[in-house]
């Protein structure tokens, strides 16, 4: 065992996979919350095509957009708003075919992949009554007053039905040069322009509308499509497709568009979404990481623009890892001027030939992050490596193809983030990133039990803080002192270790810290899901870090006990209007031990539906994959 933990030493210090969280959870902050590209598309996509290749199940992986922090009203969604897998060649669009149609024969829907904002639209009794973003596809804003306001949202429905829409706020590019030329691109401008609280110049932006997610069911994606229209909703040009010969296939559809239909359009598109046509097929087929996999975005090539390096920055992440990032000449990509790329490593460095002076080509991949893609004439002349950390001055080594800062202990870097891991896994929006570096800066934490000694009148005495929000921050921590076991072990940055692992842990009867602690490399590693690595990390720091967990039991954080009752191991999924809240029904299945699903997979226990015997497409899906329908009152029944 002894060499395996010192090979872990070797390996498993800062890695790749916290760096890509960092740099992700930074880019998603950027655009949805600040409506600004901090990075192309391409480099955005190709860090989490990497960070899902190293750790899949990672929620920077599965994360959908970002937790809205305006002062708009927060919403839930009674039906989460996910997000798409994407593919990039013909060959991924064949094999993603080739696994999501039953029949090979079978009927595919393409429709254009709007760039702009993400909404949600219900209907009441036929009327208009709410708007919101899709936030983190949990949570959302009420931008209701302003989207009324907006083209292709009709105040009335042709029937008094309750719905759920999804659709994309966007600025045609028309509007945009007669209304609003002082924004860089139409994104960002419709973003901007969505969320004002004084709505000016809501009525120039446009809805677009390609789902109902509930309260209606269609047999097919192209009955849906033609509802919307039928019924005064604006929505992208779709098409009804197959891989049949003599028929238009997607690729077919994604090269016109690529070669001419995308710049004749009055409005930005970044790709194609393909759909499985049969509704009920497309369900059954579930989810992996929370995206659908009847559905697939298919991007268009990234442009590329050239352009000089003039200097390097050197960025240590809350791992240690120190990140090269290439600053240049400012280059215009898709509206946005970027000026700034992160080269990844220092293999990246060399194997580009990247140097001050040196030429390169920029792209931003799938139109959002910045990325240095390849040389066009190097000076010969590499980037100089750093001799000291560039956060603490603290000695550095070199670990694989990437530079390591080794004060772990009093790297302020590293410090904060440890800090900003726990406060996310705990969810708690009040200590932001910018609190927590000040904190670690003024020497009042450098660990995370330091949070719970720190007073109100220590914050208050921070810059742009006030005893007011000081005493809203320490309570916001204060109220998450009754954590789940899972929770507070995937919250302490426990290499390789995230909250979806520890659970699958705990579910195996590993239940309690103690039980944790005992447990053997061979015991974990045999979990379904965690392999010897994960095992043999896990074990390491319950072995040797764990002293944290005494610490924070210490300062009152308590470990919630699983509830079991009448659900427990078993899964529930709700569709359609029910008599009782939705939220409500979820509750009641959580305190009996159950799950809450939020799609039809091949391991949900219950569908719960207003009408058990409706032939609607999720109660197709559920016969597929054997999940039984049940009513209200039926689930009401097994609780009691």
């Amino acid at each position: 065992m002894s060499d395996l933990f010192d090979l872990l030493d070797a390996i498993e210090k800062p890695t790749r996979v916290q760096e890509l969280e960092t740099l992700i959870r930074g880019a998603r902050q950027q655009y949805y919350n600040k409506s600004e590209s901090s990075v192309s598309d391409e480099a955005y996509d190709a860090w989490v095509d990497e960070l899902a290749e190293l750790k899949g199940d990672s929620p920077e992986v599965t994360a959908i957009g970002q937790t809205p922090v305006s002062e708009w009203k927060k919403v839930q969604h009674q039906i989460p708003m996910g997000s798409l897998d994407k593919i990039n060649t013909p060959s991924e669009l064949t094999q993603w075919v080739l696994e999501s149609l039953h029949n090979k024969s079978g009927l595919l829907l393409t429709t254009e992949k709007l760039d702009g904002i993400s909404v949600s639209v219900s209907y009441r009794n036929g009327l208009f009554a709410q708007a919101a973003t899709r936030g983190d596809g949990v949570t959302g804003e009420d931008i209701s007053v302003n989207v009324a306001r907006m083209q292709g949202v009709p105040a009335r429905l042709s029937e008094p039905l309750d719905v759920t829409l999804r659709g994309e706020i966007i600025l045609t590019k028309s509007d945009h040069a007669k209304h609003f030329p002082e924004y860089s691109n139409v994104r960002n401008a419709a973003s901007g322009i969505a969320k004002r609280y004084d709505g000016v110049g809501a009525q120039h932006l446009t809805v677009k509308f390609y789902q109902v997610a509930d309260g209606k069911d269609f047999q097919t994606e192209g009955e849906q499509f033609t509802w919307l229209q039928e019924n005064g909703f604006q929505t992208p040009n779709w098409y009804v497709s197959a891989m049949l010969p003599n028929v238009k296939t997607p690729h077919d559809i994604w090269v016109e568009y690529s070669q001419s239909k995308r710049d004749s359009l009055d409005y930005e598109i970044d790709g194609l979404v393909i759909r499985v046509n049969d509704l009920s097929e497309q369900v059954s087929l579930g989810e992996l990481n929370g995206r659908p996999k009847g559905a697939v975005a298919f991007k268009f090539a990234a442009i590329l623009r050239e352009t000089t390096i003039r200097d390097f920055l050197w960025q240590v992440g809350g791992t240690g890892r120190i990140t090269p990032v290439a600053v240049f000449d400012p280059v215009q990509l898709v509206g946005a001027q970027v000026s700034q790329a992160s080269v990844y490593n220092l293999s990246y460095i060399k194997e580009l030939g990247l140097g001050v002076g040196a030429r390169v080509l920029v792209s931003r991949a799938n139109d959002v992050i910045p990325r240095v893609v390849s040389t066009v004439r190097s000076t010969g002349v590499l980037a100089p490596t750093p001799t000291a950390c560039p956060a603490c001055g603290g000695e550095v080594q070199l670990e694989g193809e990437y530079l390591v800062c080794c004060n772990t202990s009093s790297c302020p870097a590293q410090a904060s983030g440890r800090l900003k891991r726990y406060v996310a896994a705990l969810d708690i929006k009040e200590w932001g990133d910018g609190l927590l570096e000040q904190l670690v800066e003024k020497g009042l934490a450098s660990k995370v039990s330091d949070l719970y000694r720190i007073t109100s009148q220590q914050i208050a005495s921070l810059d742009r803080m006030g005893l007011r929000s000081a005493n809203k921050v320490v309570q916001t921590l204060r109220v998450k002192m009754n954590l789940e076991l899972e929770t507070l072990l995937g919250a302490l940055s426990i290499p390789m270790c995230a909250t979806s692992t520890v659970k699958l842990v705990v579910d195996a009867g590993f239940d309690t810290i103690e039980k944790i602690r005992k447990a053997s490399i061979s015991q974990v590693q045999s979990i379904d899901g965690i392999g010897p690595v994960k095992a043999a990390a896990l074990c390491k720091w319950m072995s040797e870090d764990s002293g944290i967990v005494e610490e924070l039991l210490e300062f009152g954080v308590t470990i919630q006990p699983r509830v079991k009752g009448t659900l427990t191991g078993k899964s529930v999924c709700f569709t359609g209007t029910l008599s009782r809240p939705r939220g409500e029904l979820e509750d009641l299945v959580k305190a009996a031990g159950g799950e809450v699903k939020q799609s039809v997979g091949k391991k949900l226990t219950y569908l719960v539906m207003a009408d058990p015997a409706a032939t609607s497409s999720k109660a197709k899906a559920a016969a597929k994959n054997g999940t039984q329908c049940i009513s209200e009152d039926t689930l009401l029944s097994l609780i009691s």
